[in-house]
């Protein structure tokens, strides 16, 4: 026996090495982690807003164009009416708005399509709040002699 001890607990070169991670290692990685989520969140709700917004002027573009194709098609005149968060084209089923979209109409009454494509003239403005308080507005206005649907805004 020497005279420092011979003990395998205290060997400089262990059997097995101990595997893992400290706590500071794991403190560390979890403060990068949250530190890396609290600035892309912000970013990604924003995103998610706009997609709605993009997705509810859509929306309402696509209905008062399909409203107008019917009216050609059929012969007969369609409107589309705005009930609440929900566009309804004719007797059709509504349409569900995004939950972040508010749209509002500058007519009290349906905008009513005929078949020879005019229309009664309409404004439709639609709004969006983002998280961070910025705001955005898509304008889609319907030109009365020609029926023709304009989009203006972001």
């Amino acid at each position: 026996m020497s005279g420092t001890g011979n003990s395998a607990a205290f060997s400089a070169h262990p059997r097995h090495p101990i595997t893992g991670f400290t706590l500071i290692e794991m403190l560390v990685t979890l403060a990068i982690t949250g530190l890396i989520a609290g600035i892309a969140f912000p970013r990604v709700q924003n995103s998610m807003t706009a997609m709605e917004f993009r997705m509810g002027a859509g929306q309402v573009a696509e209905a008062l164009r399909s409203a107008r194709a019917e009216a050609i098609r059929t012969g007969e005149p369609v409107a589309l009416a705005l009930e609440g968060r929900e566009l309804v084209i004719g007797d059709g089923a509504p349409v569900a708005l995004p939950a972040s979209v508010t749209v509002i109409a500058g007519q009290d009454v349906p905008v009513t399509f005929y078949p020879d494509g005019t229309a009664e003239p309409a404004l439709y403005r639609i709004t969006s709040r983002g998280a961070g308080g910025g705001s955005r507005e898509r304008r889609i206005t319907v030109f009365g002699s020609t029926g023709h649907i304009a989009e203006s805004g972001q």
